[in-house]
């Protein structure tokens, strides 16, 4: 008769006697498997989990060999179930192998040093030590709690521990040094790579060489628990012929007199791997000449050229598949990167990182490569790197290939977070097309050579211009001509350099236009003598002075009005960071107390002021210094000093604020955006009614008003109470009884955007308190809910049309608008629980909801990547055209201009990822939104 724990509980003397202790235990060991698989299925949120793999057979599978509960534990399982045949298989030989999720702080924590134990065996210990410290890696990376960087690191700093250790198990011998070469040089290791290294040493080369051997056959010899990592020592002087270690004058001597140019690049990426660091430092003084070459050669370049080729060739059968050397791989991005860092980087030392991603950061900050180029590479390299960290992972095995057989690149697809086959592939070609023709424009070009030999600007003809880029070459001959002609007995000294700066002008959205502007620029005396030395003394302007004039209609009109701005440009570090609110708060008060007392005067010099302060702002845009995020705080920051200086001047006779709403309010000014406010003060008698009234009449005027630098801002109080209608300044009881006795939805909704942004702060802090109070209240009904949602609705069908699917970023279907409402909903509805999400901040906002989880991590993502869209989109239309517009041009010429603007290599790209963007944001606006509903 079967038994169960619950009858051993009740009557054990009896069970005990029956079956004996052995047959007890057996039975209670049996009922906990039971129990175990029992819950493996019945826990509703690990079957959820196992539904939600990409591979939910083998995540069931492994879950059950493990018969493993823990939430954590089955999460990180069914990852590793089809990411990892080999790694799985270690996990059900040793179950205790998931332990490193027990501990979430850590398990988080990037490590940045491995310590080997120091009594592990020298065969087999450090073995399964570095295969425990593999799986936390990967499980980092599968569970997302790493970056591609991060796992690049890890993995490098795994090995160097690894290297270590071997170290300390051989022999010993002479200081000795390991140096880190290629990916585990540049902390960017793969699951899977071989492990190039070289050695260094300080005396006898007999021991040292002894010694050296002895490490590679720790870390190579094969056993039952495999191998540690396949070594190669290929990359020292000589190759396989060559000491496997060499003192650092050897080193020294070898580069001086008969290292090959890919040598040279192959040193660029070396670090310490383990050992002693004194030698190392000796070694890496020892071939900094060399690599970094002061007369680089004129066979260096065109050698390393034709090697690239000849690495093409050996896999050119392979075509897309091909991760590593085919067309659009991982190749020719590294090879790009270390080019131009063997060309530029022997004057400038800021750009020698052995690093890929942050070579690609330092050659974008120092304009050697452009910012669209750079992000362009990023994400690419990111996507190669993940796919090839996939393929290597899943059985330890160094690929760098695609598979053929459809069904293993479904597997591709779904390991690299794609839902098809098709959509992997689809981005797959895109990243390839997208490096492929970075690759071949920057590491083949040949056209800046040529404009060397022929040396002029005058001579330039025009099938050069053609070769750059330019789409009527014709014109740009011609603009050339007369811009040469213009600059009269200046010409002579500055046409060498203007050759510099129309390359530097091909690279932009709009060359032609561009070398227009920069003719445009160059009329008259005072500006040729403002911008001439700088383009004479400083090649980082000329680079700069290009990019604006080709991206940035305003800015291009903002920079000739304020030539002097130009030797803002001469350094890097004067545009790095904006200046500080107060500083600018200073500035602007200080500008018109210098204007005298004639008001007229001093709105002139505020605006100039202000103009200029723009191009700054514009300036740091286009040249990639400033994030999405940055430019509309920056622009609403100058703004709230403009309206602190006016008002300041203004002197009002009681306590008054300025409260800035709407785009205003939320620090989210776009270069055409109005000022929204409404204006408060601290009174009850008429008589300080009509003083605040005349204050706030002025205002409007004075930051309204049209003058030859134009209208600084267009100023608007409309969204006061009543509208219109209403008193344009009120007090602070005035504005508590409204809001209490007729105020409405939609300007509660309105206010959840408020900021102080002038005056007396103390009125500006209790009129936020009472504002606070009003919209955060603490039961948000459904019918309060419909109104926001036939508010919306209500809007879309005024301004766009009932059903309308216009390419609109602010108002259309995934746009600005669902993303705002989206979020002010919930803030509405939760506001009053959490103070966190009163946030006047959209991106911020969206961080705390997250936060709370009140939103989704993806629907977050979806929203955010959304948003950041439809502002970049928003101001590069805007710098093209000058115009304020949220809808795609019309004009072919001009959107494809917007799509390079944007840098995309197509407007077809560009309209792909409008679609995809906007349509998700709309499927979750429908969802947290409109409840489905829409």
């Amino acid at each position: 008769m079967p038994i169960c724990p619950e009858q051993i509980r009740k009557s054990p003397a009896r069970i005990m006697g029956e079956y004996g202790p052995t047959g007890v235990l057996r039975v209670l060991i049996a009922w906990d498997h039971m129990e175990a698989e029992h819950q493996v299925h019945s826990n509703p949120n690990i079957e959820q989990i196992i539904a939600a793999s990409p591979w939910p057979a083998e995540a069931s599978a492994l879950i059950n060999d493990l018969g493993i509960t823990s939430e954590r534990k089955v999460r990180a399982a069914a990852l590793l179930a089809g990411a990892s045949r080999s790694l799985s298989s270690a996990v059900r030989r040793e179950p205790s192998l998931l332990n490193v999720l027990e501990s979430p702080a850590e398990f988080a924590t990037e490590k940045a040093i491995f310590t080997a134990p120091s009594d592990v065996d020298a065969i087999d210990g450090l073995r399964c030590w570095k295969r425990r410290q593999l799986l936390r890696i990967a499980l980092r990376d599968l569970l997302g709690e790493a970056d591609l960087a991060t796992v690049g690191r890890e993995l490098s700093a795994l090995a160097n521990s690894c290297f270590a250790r071997a170290l300390e198990i051989a022999d010993e011998g002479p200081p000795l040094a390991i140096i880190g070469m290629g990916k585990l040089g540049g902390s960017e290791l793969n699951y899977a790579s071989d492990v190039d290294i070289v050695f260094v040493h300080d005396g006898s080369t007999t021991d040292a060489v002894r010694r050296a051997r002895k490490v590679v056959q720790v870390l190579t010899s094969l056993t039952s628990e495999g191998m540690v990592y396949r070594v190669d020592t290929d990359l020292r002087p000589d190759g396989q012929t060559g000491s496997l270690s060499l003192p650092p004058e050897a080193y020294q001597h070898y580069f001086e007199k008969r290292a090959h140019a890919w040598e040279r690049q192959a040193y660029i990426k070396t670090s310490l791997c383990a050992g002693d660091p004194n030698v190392a430092k000796a070694f890496f003084d020892a071939v900094e000449p060399g690599v970094w070459e002061e007369n680089l050669g004129a066979a260096t370049v065109p050698s390393l050229q034709a090697m690239k080729q000849r690495v093409e060739e050996s896999a050119k059968h392979k075509g897309y598949r091909e991760l590593k050397k085919g067309p659009g791989g991982l190749r020719d991005i590294e090879f790009t990167v270390q080019l131009l860092q063997l060309v530029h980087g022997r004057t400038d030392q800021s750009i020698r990182s052995p690093n890929t991603l942050t070579a690609l950061r330092q050659l974008s900050w120092g304009n050697y490569i452009d910012q669209a180029d750079a992000v362009h590479f990023t994400t690419a390299y990111i996507h190669l790197r993940t796919v090839e960290h996939r393929l290597q992972l899943r059985d330890e095995r160094q690929t760098h290939e695609l598979p053929t057989n459809p069904e293993n690149l479904y597997w591709v697809a779904r390991a690299a977070g794609f839902a098809t086959r098709e959509d992997f592939e689809a981005s797959h070609r895109r990243h390839q097309a997208s490096v492929r023709e970075i690759h071949e424009r920057i590491f083949y070009r040949q056209t800046l050579n040529r404009m060397h030999d022929t040396g002029l600007v005058s001579e330039l003809r025009t099938e050069h211009l053609a070769q750059l880029g330019f789409d009527d070459p014709e014109r740009a001959a011609a603009t050339i001509e007369r811009l040469v002609e213009n600059l009269g007995r200046r010409a002579n000294v500055m046409q060498q350099v203007l050759v510099i700066m129309v390359e530097a002008l091909a690279t932009t959205p709009d060359p032609d236009l561009g070398l227009v502007r920069l003719a445009w620029l160059l009329d008259g005396s005072y500006r040729v003598g403002a911008i001439l030395p700088v383009l004479r003394d400083s090649p980082i302007a000329i680079s700069d002075i290009a990019r604006i004039l080709g991206s940035s209609r305003v800015a291009a009109g903002l920079l000739r009005n304020h030539p002097e701005f130009a030797r803002s440009l001469m350094s890097i570090g004067a545009l790095a960071t904006p200046p500080e609110p107060q500083a600018l708060a200073t500035e602007a008060s200080q500008t018109m107390n210098a204007s005298g007392h004639d008001q007229t005067v001093q709105m002139a010099e505020l605006r100039r002021f202000v103009r200029r302060e723009q191009l700054r702002v514009a300036a740091r845009d286009i040249l990639g210094l400033a994030s999405i995020v940055e430019v509309p705080e920056e622009l609403s920051l100058l703004a709230d000093a403009a309206v602190a200086a006016a008002l300041q001047a203004l002197a009002p006779q009681m306590p008054f604020a300025v409260i800035g709403l709407g785009r205003y309010g939320g620090l989210d000014l776009s270069y055409a955006s109005d000022l929204d406010v409404i204006f408060v003060y601290d009174g009850d008698t008429a008589a300080e009614a009509q003083a605040a009234a005349r204050t706030a009449r002025g205002l409007l005027q004075q930051i309204g008003a049209q003058t030859a630098e134009g209208r600084a801002w267009e100023i608007d109080a409309r969204l006061r109470p009543e509208g219109e209608n209403g008193q344009l300044a009120r007090s602070l009881e005035g504005y508590q009884r409204y809001y209490n006795e007729r105020g409405q939805l939609w300007e509660r909704q309105a206010l959840l955007k408020r900021r102080f942004v002038a005056g007396d702060s103390g009125v500006g802090e209790r009129f936020l308190e009472l504002a606070d109070n009003w919209c955060y209240q603490d039961n948000f009904s459904e019918v309060e809910v419909d109104e926001v949602r036939a508010m919306k609705r209500r809007i879309e069908s005024e301004r766009l049309g009932t059903g309308s699917r216009a390419l609109d970023v602010k108002l259309g279907a995934g746009g600005l608008s669902d993303i705002e409402f989206t979020v002010q909903l919930m803030q509405l509805q939760h506001g009053h629980r959490y103070r966190s999400i009163q946030n006047n901040r959209t991106l911020p906002a969206l961080a705390e909801l997250a936060e709370h989880n009140l939103l989704d991590i993806a629907d977050r993502a979806t929203l955010e990547v959304g948003y950041r869209f439809c502002q970049r989109f928003r101001n590069a239309r805007y710098h093209l055209s000058g115009l304020a517009s949220d809808v795609f041009p019309e004009e072919d010429h001009e959107a494809h201009l917007l799509a390079r603007r944007l840098g995309y290599s197509s407007l077809e790209d560009m309209l792909a990822d409008y679609s995809d963007i906007t349509t998700a944001v709309r499927e979750v606006t429908r969802r947290l939104f409109y409840g489905n509903l829409a």
